[in-house]
Formats: C-alpha cells, sequence, structure tokens
C-alpha cells in the first residue's frame, strides 16, 4: 500500500507511522518459501485501509507509549487482522481480495492456510519481541477467541431465515467489531490507564460494529470493480447481512422464495428499491453516532479532532 495516496495524506503525522508500521510488517515476513512470502507482501500493499493500526496509533496517544511500542502493536494488529481475511477467503472460496487475486485462488487452499497461520505465529513474535508481558498477550487471545466466535455464530445461521438483527450485530461484534475494539483499547490497557482502555474498547467496538454494517451495505450498493471484491457472494453461501434481514422484515415470503429459488438478481433489485439498504444505512449511522458521542469524552485536543472525523468519514464511504 501507498500510504501517501489514501486517506491518510491528511493527517502526514498518522501517515509517517503507518509507514513504519507496513515496513515492520514486511520485517517480520521471513518465511522461507518466496512465492508465499510475495504474495503476503501482495496483499500488505492490496490497498489496505489500514484503519484498526491507525486507531490503535491515535488511542496510544493518549498514553506514554514510547513509539517503538506502538508501531510493533500496530503492525502486529493489522497482520492479525491479515491472517482472518486470508482464512476468511479460504472459507468463502474467493477469488479476488482488495483487486488482486486471493492466495488461494493464486496458489491453492493449503498453502493460504500455511500463510494465514504464518502471520498467526508471527503476530505473536513480534509481540514477545518487544517484550509485552503475559497479561497482554492474553488479552489478545481472548479477542482472538471472540473474533473466532463471531465467524463461527455466522457459520451457524447460514440458511436461516428465522434469525434475527440481534444475531446478525452478535456475529459482527465478534467477525469485525473485536479487532476493533482490541486495537483501540490495547495501548492504554499496556500503559494501566483502566479507563481509558475500557472507554477505547467500547469506542472501537461501536466503529467495528459500524464499519461492517457499512461493508455489509456496500456489498448491495456497489460492484465488483468499486468494491474490489465480488459482490452478492454472502448471500450465495446463505449469509444474511444486514440489507438482507431488514428486505425480509419487509416482504419474508417473496424475499424468502427468492433466494430458495436463487434468483439472487432479483434480491439485490428488491433490497435497492424496498428501503432495505436505506434502513442499513441508518443502522450504521445509529452505531456510528453512539462511537462519536463516547469519543466526545476523550481527552481535548487534535488526536480526538482525529478520531471524530475519520469515524465520520467511514459512515460515507464508498469502498
Amino acid at each position: 500500500m501507498d500510504v501517501k495516496n489514501t486517506i491518510w495524506s491528511e493527517y502526514p503525522k498518522l501517515r509517517a507511522s503507518l509507514t513504519k508500521v507496513q515496513k515492520l510488517m514486511k520485517q517480520q515476513v521471513g518465511i522461507k518459501n518466496e512465492d508465499i512470502k510475495s504474495a503476503i507482501f501482495d496483499l500488505f500493499d492490496a490497498g489496505g485501509k489500514m484503519l484498526r493500526p491507525a486507531y490503535l496509533l491515535m488511542f496510544a496517544d493518549f498514553t506514554t507509549m514510547d513509539n517503538k511500542h506502538k508501531i510493533a502493536l500496530a503492525a502486529s494488529v493489522e497482520m492479525l487482522h491479515t491472517a482472518t481475511l486470508i482464512h476468511d477467503d479460504i472459507v468463502d472460496q474467493a477469488d479476488t481480495r482488495r483487486g488482486v487475486e486471493t492466495l488461494s485462488k493464486k496458489y491453492n487452499p493449503s498453502i493460504a492456510v500455511y500463510a494465514g497461520d504464518y502471520l498467526f505465529v508471527a503476530v505473536f513474535k513480534l509481540l514477545a519481541k518487544y517484550s509485552f508481558d503475559l497479561p497482554n498477550l492474553t488479552k489478545n487471545i481472548g479477542s482472538i477467541e471472540r473474533l473466532l466466535g463471531g465467524e463461527l455464530g455466522q457459520l451457524n445461521k447460514h440458511f436461516d431465515f428465522e434469525q434475527t438483527m440481534d444475531d446478525y450485530l452478535q456475529n459482527i461484534s465478534g467477525k469485525t467489531g473485536e479487532l476493533f475494539a482490541m486495537s483501540s483499547s490495547i495501548a492504554p490497557l499496556i500503559m494501566k490507564q483502566v479507563h481509558l482502555s475500557e472507554l477505547a474498547y467500547n469506542i472501537g467496538m461501536d466503529i467495528g460494529i459500524a464499519f461492517q454494517i457499512m461493508d455489509d451495505y456496500l456489498d448491495y450498493a456497489s460492484n465488483s470493480e468499486t468494491l474490489g471484491k465480488p459482490v452478492h457472494e454472502d448471500i450465495k453461501q446463505g449469509i444474511f447481512s444486514a440489507p438482507v434481514l431488514f428486505a425480509l422484515e419487509i416482504n419474508h415470503e417473496h424475499v424468502k422464495a427468492l433466494i430458495q429459488n436463487e434468483q439472487f438478481d432479483e434480491v439485490y433489485t428488491f433490497i435497492q428499491e424496498s428501503g432495505a439498504l436505506t434502513k442499513t444505512k441508518d443502522l450504521a449511522k445509529d452505531y456510528t453516532n453512539k462511537a462519536l458521542r463516547l469519543i466526545n469524552k476523550l481527552p481535548e485536543g487534535d488526536t480526538r479532532d482525529n478520531l471524530s472525523t475519520i469515524t465520520k468519514k467511514l459512515l460515507e464511504r464508498n469502498l
């Protein structure tokens, strides 16, 4: 990723730190297989938003943590995120990610599994290298467990036409919210700023939930070229995100019949014309506003202002 040509161009200090994060990530990839090493680097460079490390760095600015440890933590979070993406693509049998071939497509699923597993190991090697103590490693393990719980919860609801919006929100709070929450809260936790860590965790969770809802919104408001990944794949696999659940609320039997008959273009049209997308964006806005209200409780200054501005921008993004 060319950090200079992303949303971070408006934030030169943060952009410079994210460039260091990406450099450190690459330094941690010491795998001997050059093809896999290149593939992991391609995924690092393919245009990821680097949101999780950015939030980590911003919340770390409220602490006295030194810059070296901030960068290491941010790199570990982004490598963890990348590992989960590799495994997601294997499960989803996805061909593209961020506009490039997935590892499982370019090579094969077995090699992709090893690459994802390698990155998980690299995360903990990096944390150990910078002497982050055991309780903080345990915090990371707990977050990973909840992240996987969200994925499994989603898997258990495949083609479940009776699932509720609460089911969906619970799953995405694990699948996406947890990593945002961990990214936001881990630096204050390490620095033993308990109140700040708890506040940051709740802010990160609300941001992560809003982010995932917007991702699901964009699946039905965008095309593959705009989004950088195939659209409609989730519904074909029986994963019902917010737009589908709202469509089912509007006309349950009609939408259910369309899905069961694999009339996915018709489902897409119904979602766009029924108001389901408006309801989805309103839900994302609710969680964004929850996060913004909590951000206002943070100490005043440029970092708080940046957190508010960037969080608002996530609601209006188109990719």
